[in-house]
């Protein structure tokens, strides 16, 4: 059975992503499965010691009281559907990858940003988003309503985001806005219109099958200029979710971590999904 996979550390942020993923899998009548993962230091004492130092004790009843609790919210609000918990003793990245292989979602939370301050990404987030084998969501601040907004640049790889962001909207009921980001060169002006609407008939054209399968969303499409990073943040203001693939091929060319989706990660607004491309694709 798929399940929607959750990390939570007891912070306020990993709260956060506990609620959108048991939300989420309410939403696709899936499963929720939690894991509180942590690090003993015990456990490998002295291998990594110093003489005259002690590792401190783990509060493991108090760990265990965490995952309980998130279990219990979870069980609370899905009904039938069964939620279910994993206490690892291992660093967060390597136990939810341990568990990612049959999930159909990561969920994980980060730091709050703004626009004063410096942009902190937590190490799991950034691990899930660059291995993680099936899409993850980074979530950011609570649920909220607003477009779902998905980059596509023409590549396989923004295919997948493309039908991954149909069926967020489908699910939540949230229009949807499918955008191409494109950099005009000055010295080409008399061909930037011609060209722009070439685009927009291509981008009309390639989200037309995911309009017949999904009758029920409301979309539009858009061809913007500028470097798709700065035009997804800006656009993730008013977004309820912005999808970007893992990487790209096409116009908006290396959609790799540490281009666009990185670039999202750091300093988008809303919750930011990163979509791998599935093997059988």
């Amino acid at each position: 059975m798929k399940f929607i996979l959750v990390g939570v550390d007891g912070t306020s942020e990993s709260q956060i992503a506990l609620r959108w993923a048991v939300d989420a899998a309410k939403q696709r009548e899936l499963a929720v499965r939690v894991v509180r993962a942590y690090l003993n230091e015990v456990d490998r004492w002295p291998a990594i010691g110093m003489d005259g130092y002690v590792p401190p004790q783990m509060p493991l009843d108090q760990f265990q009281h965490e995952l309980d609790e998130a279990v219990r919210f979870a069980r609370d609000r899905l009904g039938s559907k069964p939620a279910s918990g994993w206490l690892a003793n291992t660093d967060p990245s390597t136990a939810i990858l341990m568990e990612a292989g049959d999930a159909a979602m990561v969920v994980v939370g980060t730091r709050s940003r703004n626009k004063m301050s410096a942009a902190v990404l937590g190490s799991v987030a950034t691990a899930m988003a660059a291995k993680a084998p099936c899409p993850v969501v980074v979530v950011r601040g609570e649920r909220r309503t607003g477009p779902v907004v998905v980059g596509s640049d023409g590549s396989p790889d923004s295919e997948d985001a493309v039908v991954f962001a149909f069926e967020e909207a489908a699910q939540t009921g949230q229009p949807l806005e499918v955008v191409y980001c494109w950099q005009p060169q000055a010295e080409h002006a008399e061909a930037i219109d011609d060209t722009e609407e070439l685009l927009k008939n291509w981008l009309a054209g390639s989200i037309a099958p995911y309009r017949d399968k999904f009758p029920t969303v409301r979309v539009g499409a858009s061809v913007v200029d500028g470097r798709a990073s700065a035009r997804l943040v800006d656009l993730s203001e008013t977004a309820s979710l912005v999808v970007v693939g893992s990487r790209g091929r096409g116009g908006v060319a290396g959609l790799l971590l540490g281009s666009v989706s990185q670039s999202l990660l750091h300093h988008a607004d809303s919750p930011v999904a990163i979509v791998r491309r599935h093997k059988e694709s």
